[in-house]
């Protein structure tokens, strides 16, 4: 599995492990007014991963964002995505001189394969990651760094804070 992939897997896990912990009143919340929901933020996180992958498939991009709303139909969406991802066939090498055309909010962009990968999909799918930890952390939930990287460590009740 290229590491790029890898990373796209990786956190949408985490993204399936942070949604499995949080209440359903949370999915409607936002971070602000005029902000995306916590749902919308890890629906777009989800697809963020689709719409890196099947460009470089040629494929038109797929999408498997569930039309019910909730934390079991944000799981169907990642597993599906991450089932696709399993079994896809691997990109050997990411291509600079293959450019993908996209949109970026109101920007039409154009990027080689790698930059499309490292600077559009993977950053943007880390901002909705963020969105949903926020939003949760904002209400709440009892989620720390290692629910978001899997990495960290931290003692029941630590804080940095005292």
């Amino acid at each position: 599995m290229q590491k790029w992939v890898k990373s796209l897997t990786h956190y949408l896990t985490r993204l399936k492990l942070i949604i499995s912990k949080l209440p359903s009143e949370l999915f409607d919340q936002t971070l602000v007014d005029g902000m995306f929901s916590l749902e919308v933020n890890a629906k777009i996180a989800a697809n963020f991963a689709m719409r890196g992958y099947c460009p470089l498939l040629g494929v038109e991009t797929i999408s498997f964002e569930q039309e019910e709303d909730g934390s079991e139909s944000l799981i169907r969406q990642i597993d599906a995505t991450l089932d696709y991802l399993k079994n896809a066939p691997d990109i050997d090498v990411l291509d600079d001189s293959k450019l993908i055309e996209d949109r970026a909010g109101f920007a039409d962009i154009e990027l080689g394969e790698y930059d499309y990968i490292h600077i559009y999909i993977l950053p943007n799918l880390l901002f909705h990651l963020s969105m949903v930890y926020a939003i949760a952390r904002s209400h709440g939930v009892d989620l720390s760094k290692a629910d978001f990287d899997g990495l960290h460590e931290y003692p029941k009740g630590f804080s940095f804070l005292g």
